[in-house]
C-alpha cells in the first residue's frame, strides 16, 4: 500500500523512538532536522551536511504545522525506521528512492555522493554516512522548498 502524505502531521508510518527535548532559539519548526543544542536537553537546526542529526521535530497541536516554536518550547524529536514528512530544500528535484542528507536550516537535499579517483584511470562514487533517509516520493522543489515523505535511516 502506498504512503499518503498528511497535510497536518509529520509521522506518516512506523513506530518512532521519541525523545522529548526543548528548543534553543526560535527557528525550530515541525518537519525539520535537529541536532543537540548547548545542553543535551536542547535542540537546534541541523546544518548543511550535518553528521550528528538527532531526528525530525514532530508537530504540536497547539501550533500551526508551518510555525516556528518559541525558545525553550518542549518538542518531540522522532527517529527510527519510520516514514515522516520533512522539508526538501529549494533548488532540489529528487525522484523516489533518492538518498537524502542534511541541508542548511534543518532541510534536506539530494546526496550526490563524492566522486573519488585514487590516481588510476577510473573514478567511482562513494555514498557516505551523512545519509538521513530515502525519498518516498518524487518532489520538484526547484522554485521553493516543499514537503517530502522520507524513510529515515537515523
Amino acid at each position: 500500500m502506498p504512503f499518503v502524505k498528511p497535510s497536518n502531521a509529520i509521522l506518516v508510518g512506523g513506530s518512532p523512538l521519541v525523545e522529548e527535548l526543548v528548543t534553543e532559539g526560535t527557528s525550530v519548526k515541525p518537519g525539520l532536522l535537529v541536532i543537540k543544542g548547548t545542553g543535551d536537553h536542547q535542540v537546534g537546526l541541523a546544518g548543511d551536511g550535518a553528521r550528528n542529526v538527532l531526528g525530525v521535530v514532530d508537530s504540536d497541536p497547539r501550533y500551526k504545522i508551518t510555525d516556528a516554536f518559541p525558545d525553550k518550547h518542549p518538542v518531540r524529536v522522532l527517529k527510527g525506521p519510520i516514514v515522516v514528512v520533512c522539508t526538501l530544500k529549494s533548488g532540489q528535484n529528487v525522484a523516489k528512492g533518492a538518498r537524502l542528507d542534511a541541508a542548511a536550516n534543518g532541510e534536506l537535499k539530494a546526496n550526490a555522493g563524492k566522486a573519488v579517483n585514487e590516481g588510476g584511470t577510473a573514478t567511482y562514487t562513494i555514498y557516505w554516512d551523512t545519509i538521513i533517509g530515502y525519498a518516498e516520493e518524487s518532489v520538484d522543489a526547484s522554485a521553493a522548498a516543499k514537503p517530502i515523505m522520507v524513510r529515515l535511516v537515523i
